[in-house]
């Protein structure tokens, strides 16, 4: 099969499947063009779906094993896309990123302490953290004139410096769409060094990087000594979160070891059947794929970019250099994400509010264009109508 823009272009029908991004009715209005849950609107890669049929056509479904080759082909496809080599060893599987980040939290601080983040970030940074009766301690990106963010390091530093010993991060960063630099990324383990700073880097989106720019996952630069942890997953890579796996990566065994144990103490069970038949295709089958979306996302950065200037001259977008998210200032148009999201579910449009990052996103709204360019020209078309609302 050939994954060229027609493929994109058809989507998929995904109404009536109790889809959270089409079918759930308190965010989203009937006949509304969604835009906002970070999943998109193509058919997965083939393979995936003949591996689940494979499985599904055994009539039975009993306890299911987990082996080597569920990690080993994860690790294969690592290496094979960013030079990362690992050990099985170095691995253990999660059913989710966001089960990572609350284990995180849970094994490494105690109750009422305090936990560094990038903000504005995704809601359940904050949620992993204040769930589980710890604190933010939250450090502001540094938004530039051109709308681009940059880690603010002498903040950074003074938390360190105060006592905070974890960093949860992401890499690429959802939602301004940073890719991070070898230089940040270097500096910032310079800083945990010399802290005695445990840091979780969740790299979801790592399969999301537009060129000139260039993934470098936290792994390339760190040894057996050093407390870090990345959190990985097939599912935002080829659209399958609903199958529930995701991966721990750490060349660290004794914080693996410590990790394994809070996994075990809060009973958390991975290997899904169908999830390890579908992410096994996925790693050794979907890079065609693949491929052929990257391309399409990269056109469909392009073509937001230009629908902004033609519908929402005023709307500042920072610049896209990874995820397929775009986040949007409309602080022109509208202060208050509140009003912003009901003038949107009004004319039958969603984004993800600004706020749902953290206060410093008020104004902003995150806007998900992995989606056929026709699904996304009518979004932008109805976003302007929202916000020429009164």
């Amino acid at each position: 099969m050939t994954f060229d823009r027609a493929f994109f272009d058809s989507g998929i029908d995904r109404r009536g499947t109790d889809c959270v991004k089409w079918d759930e009715r308190e965010a989203i209005a009937e006949n509304a063009v969604p835009l906002w849950v970070a999943d998109m609107d193509f058919r997965c890669a083939p393979a995936i779906g003949e591996a689940l049929k494979c499985r599904a056509e055994h009539p039975c479904y009993g306890y299911t094993m987990t082996t080597d080759e569920d990690i080993g082909t994860m690790l294969g496809f690592l290496e094979r896309r960013h030079q990362v080599s690992l050990r099985q060893e170095n691995a253990l599987m999660l059913p989710c990123v966001v089960t990572g980040l609350k284990l995180f939290v849970r094994c490494y601080t105690e109750p009422r302490e305090r936990v560094a983040i990038l903000t504005p970030v995704y809601g359940p940074f904050t949620s992993a953290i204040e769930l589980n009766g710890r604190i933010p301690a939250c450090v502001a990106l540094v938004r530039g004139s051109d709308g681009r963010y940059q880690i603010d390091f002498d903040q950074l530093e003074a938390v360190f410096r105060s006592g905070v010993r974890v960093l949860l991060m992401c890499s690429p960063h959802n939602p301004v769409s940073r890719c991070w630099t070898e230089q940040e990324l270097n500096t910032l383990l310079g800083l945990t060094r010399r802290y005695g700073v445990k840091l979780c880097v969740d790299e979801i989106h790592a399969e999301f990087v537009f060129a000139p720019h260039r993934f470098r996952s936290i792994l390339s630069y760190v040894g057996e000594e050093d407390d870090v942890m990345s959190l990985m997953s097939a599912s935002k890579t080829f659209n399958i979160a609903g199958l529930q796996q995701a991966f721990a990566l750490s060349r660290n065994y004794k914080m693996l070891d410590s990790f394994r144990r809070e996994i075990d103490a809060a009973g958390i069970v991975s290997g899904n059947i169908f999830a390890l038949m579908g992410t096994r295709a996925a790693w050794t089958e979907g890079e065609a794929w693949l491929d052929g979306l990257n391309a399409y996302l990269a056109d469909n950065a392009q073509l937001l970019g230009r629908l902004l200037k033609e519908y929402l001259p005023f709307a500042k977008m920072s610049p896209v250099e990874a995820t397929y998210l775009a986040w949007l200032d409309l602080s022109a148009y509208e202060g208050s994400c509140a009003r912003m999201a009901q003038k949107c579910r009004d004319v039958g449009v969603a984004l993800t509010s600004g706020t749902f990052f953290g206060p410093e996103g008020e104004g902003f709204m995150r806007l998900n264009f992995g989606c056929p360019a026709a699904q996304l020209e009518e979004g932008v078309k109805r976003l302007k109508r929202a916000m020429q609302r009164a």
